[in-house]
């Protein structure tokens, strides 16, 4: 069972009372993947959020569309995530089930605490005030996400329109 104190430190549960994560510790369950382990695949359906503890992942994105290439030649690394700064990923799965937008790959062995939709729509009708704060704090990182990903597009076009120019 993931305790209290680390739950406490993952950015996505700040500003939550002790009462309110009392009552969602019990709802994580442990993951332990090895090096090598694709997580979360890209376009794939899912209803649980992850937070890494231990290990390292890196977040990749297929960047071509449409054509039978292989993705090793096509996929960018987007991110690399530690677990010491408990960073969590897969919100979508709580937000509605939506298809996931990357691809997790464990980079170490790691370990992770998943939370399902179903937990924590239970946590929301116990606690609709932390739920709301959670939900915040995912829109919050989620318009962050969507900044990065609009200066990467904004690059991308920009070498684009230089590559066309030449």
């Amino acid at each position: 069972m993931i305790d209290l104190d680390t739950l406490s430190k993952v950015p996505l549960f700040n500003n939550i009372t002790i009462e309110a994560l009392t009552y969602l510790q019990p709802c994580f369950k442990q993951m332990l993947v090895p090096k090598g382990t694709v997580i979360i695949k890209e376009n794939t359906e899912g209803d649980q959020i992850y937070v890494l503890v231990k290990g390292c992942v890196q977040v990749t994105k297929d960047l071509v569309k449409g054509f039978d290439t292989d993705q090793f030649w096509t996929e960018k690394v987007l991110a690399k995530l530690e677990g010491d700064s408990f960073p969590t990923f897969g919100e979508n799965g709580v937000l509605g089930n939506g298809p996931r937008t990357a691809n997790i790959i464990a980079t170490t062995d790691c370990e992770l605490y998943t939370l399902t939709k179903t937990d924590f729509d239970s946590f929301a009708n116990y606690d609709s005030k932390a739920a709301y704060i959670v939900m915040k704090n995912i829109a919050m990182k989620l318009s962050e996400s969507l900044k990065l990903t609009d200066d990467n597009l904004v690059k991308l076009a920009t070498a684009l329109y230089i590559a066309v120019q030449h």
